[in-house]
């Protein structure tokens, strides 16, 4: 194309439940196009879109993969997205940066777990939608019934634009009902023919429908459908490509990506129904500022959706232009750094390949490399522009677990590697819990962990092993201790000498620890007295039940001696320590474990299930609440219970529950709990 305009550009993506076949559709896509000489299988590991070791060896994605092409004049970006619930950041990312989104759903399974998911992901994100029904060429496939689970489910208005066509039971092309043309492949090519007079009754049927519901939308058209006059194709075709683009009607295609049947039409009918760049405005994506036209002479904005780190090629950092334009080494402003930054190299993507270009516009999507302080939801933008983009809204991972690097592994490479990863998944967190001193990892899940285990083995040549965490218990005081301490040290020249006493009296939860000093005449100098706080300080990070960190107590300093020359503040502070320890004896001490709040949103069926399943988790069911068809369980629970959930509830719910979890206070761990937690400890440390 000599000159790209917003007008001539259309974004997409493909959203699915996992094995609804978008990688296969991709590769048809592309091999349509012209792209590649040859499809490629996802089976045998050699598709465009899954070109990672991990993805060829476990046959799904785990990335997004990005592609452009041309077809019929206009350039089209589009993204392939994972379809398994662990990696739905990558589904975020991708439908941030386009105008509309293509469901595809398995003619044969229908509707499943994470198909809700993502189409309500694309609803948020106020996208053009459509629907690819995959498959259809399966046994078991059944395209009517899956249209009809579309309609039961959600409150879009599906209207049907290819119907399958069997000859003799078996699966033989497409029919389009717009321009009523049977759509078959002849030497791996779509060729058109006549609808086939066996066929004509049940396209009159369908094409009813799908003329009700357009002309439903066009007062003009349904006055003239009322009145009974003809209503021509191109008044249908033109009122039709209005309502998608203006997100009032939802098309539905049917197709086999494996048999390259009806892909070509798809490809056709998207190019005219789909919204161009031109016509999508990102008031909705705007945090502040002026809202930018997306026109190549306003000023540049974009967006950063997506990072990737690799040990070689280093940080690609993929975003979206909204506005403008921006050529190689243009000075762009970060607003959320306050920092400007020189692009020296600008990239478009196609699956692993990465090709230089000079500049990107309005509607487009590239890449920068090696910009080490751009982070996934940063806007980008001209100096003289105010404007200020959304940060994306990722899950929170809720699957903990400990790392531990395998033998002969380094533990701060491994470290490296895992925080380097972090970088470029936003659903991956990697932190360092100092009381029970081992590095934790957040996930979505088993697979999630996988995934990340493999590709760091490959990229960072490292490896760990995994187990539940450690819980950050803690113990307090039940009872009020008075106690007295005097260290006193000769050996010769200065000695040692430090004579405190003091209270210990429990808090309420949550206080953490306060010091008081009530010293009167001087007992003890006031030079001395933050030595006796410091080794309090000291002395409470380790019980005497577990060793864990005592808190929520209260330390009245009352009375004490001094001597004028062997006194200092390390005598103090030692006498201090010593003294509270002796309290800790005497003031009946107990374990306290982390209270977490959960918030668990899943189908009314499984309330029961859900509730029982708590209580066995020793949880206590705080409220009930009906939103949106689903039910909102509140609980609080104990944090030890709580490790596995994420894998746990998939199993309960069969994959529709979905949880939200933080903590919410530390209590009292039962008694034959808390023994075995200390034996277990105390056996640990011996």
């Amino acid at each position: 194309m000599s000159k790209i305009t917003s007008k001539d550009i259309r974004n997409f993506c493909f959203i699915s439940h996992g094995g609804a076949g978008k990688s296969t559709l991709t590769e048809m896509l592309l091999y349509n196009a012209g792209v590649i000489n040859e499809p490629g299988s996802v089976d045998q590991g050699n598709t465009q879109s899954d070109f990672s070791a991990v993805e060829k060896e476990h046959h799904h994605s785990v990335h997004n993969s990005y592609f452009n092409f041309e077809w019929h004049n206009k350039l089209f970006h589009f993204i392939d997205t994972p379809g398994y619930a662990d990696f739905r950041s990558e589904v975020i990312s991708a439908l941030r940066m386009v105008e509309s989104a293509v469901l595809l759903v398995d003619a044969a399974a229908g509707i499943e777990v994470n198909t809700g998911y993502v189409w309500d992901l694309a609803e948020k994100n106020d996208l053009a939608k459509a629907v690819f029904i995959n498959k259809i060429d399966k046994e078991d496939a059944d395209f009517d019934n899956v249209v009809d689970q579309l309609r039961s489910t959600y409150d879009d208005s599906f209207a049907i634009v290819t119907i399958p066509h069997y000859e003799n039971g078996k699966f033989e092309g497409i029919i389009d009902l717009l321009d009523e043309k049977l759509y078959k492949n002849v030497d791996g090519k779509p060729e058109a023919f006549p609808v086939p007079d066996s066929e004509k009754e049940r396209v009159e049927d369908y094409e009813l429908k799908l003329t009700e519901e357009i002309v439903e939308l066009k007062e003009d058209l349904m006055i003239k459908y009322l009145d009974g006059e003809k209503i021509t194709i191109k008044e249908l075709t033109k009122a039709f490509e209005e309502e998608v683009a203006s997100e009032q009607l939802v098309p539905v295609f049917a197709g086999s990506a494996l048999e390259n049947c009806g892909v070509a039409k798809f490809l056709d009918d998207l190019t005219k129904i789909f919204p161009s760049a031109s016509e999508v405005h990102s008031d909705h994506l705007v945090e502040s500022g002026e809202t930018l036209a997306p026109e190549p002479d306003s000023k540049f904005s974009a967006q950063v959706c997506k990072t990737m780190v690799d040990p070689y090629i280093g940080k690609l950092s993929i975003f979206r232009v909204f506005s403008g334009k921006l050529e190689r080494d243009d000075l762009v402003y970060i607003p959320n750094i306050d920092e400007e930054i020189k692009v020296t190299k600008l990239y478009k993507l196609n699956g692993k390949d990465q090709d230089n270009v000079d500049d990107l516009t309005a509607g487009e999507i590239g890449a920068v490399a090696k910009l080490e302080d751009l982070e996934t939801s940063f806007t980008m933008r001209d100096p003289a522009a105010d404007i200020y983009y959304h940060e994306l809204e990722y899950p929170k991972p809720m699957y903990s677990r400990a790392v531990y690097p395998t033998e002969g592994i380094d533990e701060e490479k491994m470290a490296s590697a895992l925080h380097r990863y972090s970088d470029s998944d936003p659903t991956f967190n990697v932190n360092y819990n100092k009381v029970t001193k081992e590095l934790i990892c957040d996930g979505m899940g088993t697979i999630h962990f996988t995934m990340v285990k493999e590709e760091c083995q490959r990229k960072y040549d490292i490896d760990f092993t995994t187990q539940e965490p450690d819980v950050a218990y803690r113990e307090t005081i039940q009872k009020k201790a008075d106690v007295e301490e005097k260290y006193k040290k000769q050996s010769g020249g200065r000695g040692q000498y430090g004579h405190v006493m003091m209270k210990v009296e429990p808090l309420p939860r949550g206080r953490g620890f306060e010091f008081q000093e009530e010293i009167f005449g001087g007992a003890i100098p006031g030079q001395y007295i933050p030595g006796v706080e410091k080794g309090i300080i000291e002395a409470k990070a380790e019980g005497v039940l577990a060793g864990y960190p005592v808190v929520d107590f209260k330390v009245i300093l009352y009375d004490g001696s001094y001597h004028d020359v062997d006194s200092s503040e390390m005598a103090f502070k030692i006498a201090a320590s010593k003294a509270f320890r002796k309290a800790l004896a005497q003031s009946k001490c107990v374990l306290l474990e982390p209270i977490m709040t959960v918030k668990v949103t899943v189908p009314q069926d499984f309330m029961g299930d859900i509730m029982g399943d708590f209580n066995s988790r020793r949880g206590r069911i705080e409220g009930m609440e009906p939103q949106d068809g689903v039910q909102i369980i509140k609980a609080k629970v104990p944090q030890s219970e709580m490790f596995n959930y994420a894998v746990e509830l998939k199993s309960i719910t069969g994959g529709y529950g979905s949880f939200d979890m933080e903590f919410s206070h530390y209590d009292k761990v039962p008694g034959d709990i808390s023994e075995k937690i200390i034996e277990e400890v105390n056996k640990k440390n011996s």
